[in-house]
């Protein structure tokens, strides 16, 4: 890995695949908003078939592309870029985001200032001006049995699951956190060279988590800025994923099994496999009853989405069940 250029201040990473639009807003953003120092940006395509390699090559030639011949997820990508990037700070950004004047002056002037910080975040705003939730305590088996177990269904552990989502945090205030959201994440690269890269047994999801998680046990701060602002749309390249939730169920069993004690992980996992199965059941049970009460009151709209959520719980208890007892 470089250890870094004294002449380059920031490295902005965006990993793409299949989002061309979104990613071309952002890469403009970019070129409207650009801080007061030096900077590259590296894009990595994950193989997208979307003609974003081309694009990006011919409306932005001063942005160094790395083209995967394969998806090699959100970790590894991101891996490439920082390998080949050499700014003091690096900045993870996702492709679907708008860059606001003088967010990234904001946050590196934060790390500028504060050498015992690791890595910083902006607040995120959704497409409609809305703040977003964008930080969270790191997970544990209680909060993740209620998130996505049959316990959020009886609403046993809601309290904890609460508290690791910092649901009544203040997004107006600088506050130090445990995790802030991968869509955009400045690091500092000393920081990088001591704790190691992004996990690449993650293929998307936790990878961030896993990354602050390193950070944090170094003795680093991760520090919430609100005076930097970036919109993120959200969930454009996941959102193509088939079956996310048996991809984010099993980075979330990987982060468990990095952090944990291995026994605490074990017993953990006979519980949470039973409960993910538990909750589809009965998804999959009230999803049937919901669908006869639509077709006997002929609700075509509630018929629709009782019919959609039927086929997921379904597809999840038949083709994708072996890889959630095995996850």
């Amino acid at each position: 890995m470089p250890i870094g250029s004294q002449d380059m201040k920031l490295s902005i990473i965006i990993v793409s695949w299949n989002v061309k639009n979104d990613l071309l807003k952002c890469l403009s953003s970019l070129q409207k908003n650009q801080p007061f120092f030096s900077f590259e940006q590296i894009v990595v395509d994950n193989k997208s078939f979307d003609g974003t390699a081309n694009i990006v090559k011919q409306e932005f030639p001063e942005v160094a592309l790395i083209e995967n011949q394969i998806n090699k997820g959100f970790a590894k990508a991101n891996n490439q870029g920082i390998r080949q990037s050499s700014g003091q700070y690096v900045l993870l950004l996702n492709p679907d985001t708008i860059v606001h004047p003088d967010s990234l002056d904001t946050l590196v002037g934060f790390l500028d200032n504060n050498p015992d910080v690791g890595a910083c975040g902006p607040k995120l705003l959704n497409a409609d001006g809305t703040t977003q939730a964008s930080v969270r305590q790191f997970p544990t088996f209680r909060g993740a049995l209620y998130s996505h177990t049959i316990c959020r269904l009886i609403g046993l552990f809601r309290s904890q699951y609460r508290k690791d989502r910092m649901k009544d945090f203040s997004y107006d205030r600088q506050t130090d956190v445990d995790q802030i959201m991968g869509a955009a994440m400045m690091v500092r690269r000393s920081v990088i060279d001591e704790v190691g890269l992004m996990d690449e047994n993650f293929f998307m999801y936790y990878e961030e988590i896993d990354l602050c998680y390193r950070i944090k046990k170094a003795g680093r701060r991760i520090v919430f800025l609100p005076d930097a602002v970036i919109t993120h749309l959200g969930g454009r390249s996941s959102s193509q994923v088939p079956l996310k939730r048996v991809m984010m169920l099993k980075s979330l069993m990987a982060f468990f099994r990095n952090h944990r004690s291995k026994a605490a992980v074990g017993l953990f996992a006979v519980v949470f496999k039973a409960g993910v199965i538990l909750r589809n059941i009965c998804h999959l049970i009230i999803g049937l009853f919901i669908l006869v009460i639509a077709l006997a009151s002929f609700n075509r709209k509630r018929r629709q989405k009782a019919a959609e959520n039927i086929a997921l719980h379904a597809i999840l208890l038949s083709k994708y069940l072996w890889q959630i007892i095995t996850m």
